[in-house]
């Protein structure tokens, strides 16, 4: 093979690999978005703590597979947003609602840029973009 069909081939791999960053990104959006609505149940384009609280609830109950009333590890590592996995604050290697609750406040006061005590879709969107990065 040539030199310039070498070059041709990276060039196209490079490409491939920022649309499928792209691509992925644009996923990432999506999801975000349907989240957030699916959080905003009054659907006014704000999360409230009480819309917060009633997900992270629903969010809990769903994961506590064995109905104990807590999430231990293996049904914590089954929350694929890993939001759960700072929850544990005693460190026990188990999440009350308590801990739950409190880790989704947590967030809500993060992903609150104005302070205005209520999310936009736009800071729900900008603040998860930024931690899926991490």
């Amino acid at each position: 093979m040539k030199g310039p069909d070498k070059i041709g081939i990276i060039f196209c791999c490079l490409g491939l690999f920022g649309f499928s960053n792209a691509f992925a990104a644009q996923v990432d959006t999506q999801m975000i978005k349907a989240e957030f609505k699916a959080i905003d149940v009054n659907k006014d384009g704000y999360i409230t703590p009480e819309e917060i609280q009633a997900h992270q609830e629903k969010n809990f109950n769903a994961l506590d597979k064995d109905k104990n009333g807590t999430l231990d590890v293996k049904e914590v590592s089954a929350d694929k947003t890993r939001v759960l996995e700072k929850a544990d604050k005693n460190k026990d290697g188990k999440v009350t609602p308590q801990e739950s609750s409190s880790q989704f406040k947590e967030y809500l006061q993060e992903m609150d840029a104005n302070k205005d005590n209520k999310v936009s879709e736009d800071e729900y969107t900008d603040y998860w973009k930024w931690r899926l990065k991490f």
